[in-house]
């Protein structure tokens, strides 16, 4: 990677690591609860930001915007599509698969985009901003642990546990000060408590998700990042598989 790749890719880090919970951090303390679109706008514009920090050469940039907008798109449809069963949902998982194959910012705007799109459905409120953090969160965490996580099953599988017990527990969070004003530990506790059905929820599905996913996620996005010309996310050779690769043709707080 380029000495000037590197610097863009870490200010974008640093931007959407910074910036967006201090929006959150913002939101929940000191500024008017009706302000949540307006803060939820504003996170959706630093996440765009610091995606287009990373724009390179041209054919680049379009191939990996097509990509971003395909992985946003398939996370908000498929919150839509198991509407019906509570916490059961790939959400993470796409986050989490758009971060490890087209990098830690484009993963950010696809969780920030899924939670602020598909509350439209389901319903805008102060939770918004806070899933957009968490979920975009979770993108980045892909993108970091990538070279891990696309050699393991075992640390996908790790990795989408970790991802719904932490959102769970965080999400909690949020719900304390929303609903005391102020951070309460017993209080928190038992939120923790009787949301404990949805945190064992979201670690399994993920898990399952995950497992489902990455065969077809990893055939998908190899064919797509060399149809596209995508250098920086081009993959490497694996000493399991010396085949060639073939050209690609062609979810309120707790829902």
């Amino acid at each position: 990677m380029e000495k000037a790749t590197l610097i863009r890719r870490i200010i974008s880090y640093m931007l959407v690591l910074t910036a967006a919970p201090v929006m959150v951090v913002l939101f929940a303390t000191v500024m008017p609860r009706r302000s949540f679109l307006l803060v939820a706008i504003v996170m959706a514009a630093v996440a765009v930001g610091a995606f287009c920090l990373n724009f390179e050469k041209e054919k680049d940039n379009g191939a990996r915007t097509v990509l971003t907008a395909v992985f946003a798109a398939l996370s908000t449809a498929s919150r839509v599509v198991f509407a019906a069963v509570p916490g059961f949902k790939p959400i993470m998982s796409v986050t989490m698969f758009a971060g490890m194959y087209l990098g830690g910012d484009a993963g950010f705007l696809v969780g920030a985009l899924t939670a602020l799109l598909s509350n439209f459905v389901f319903g805008q409120g102060g939770w918004t901003p806070f899933q957009m953090l968490l979920w975009g969160l979770i993108g980045v965490a892909g993108g970091l642990f990538a070279p891990v996580l696309k050699k393991s099953k075992i640390a996908l599988c790790i990795g989408g546990a970790l991802s719904g017990i932490l959102f769970s527990l965080l999400i909690d969070v949020w719900s304390t000060v929303w609903m005391k004003g102020t951070f309460s530990l017993p209080f928190y506790l038992g939120v923790i408590t009787e949301g404990l059905p949805f945190t064992i929820t979201y670690a399994v599905s993920n898990v399952i998700f995950m497992l489902i996913l990455a065969e077809p996620m990893r055939k998908t996005m190899e064919r797509a990042v060399v149809k596209f010309g995508i250098e920086e996310f081009r993959p490497v050779p694996s000493r399991k598989r010396n085949q060639k690769t073939e050209p690609l043709d062609g979810e309120g707080s707790r829902k």
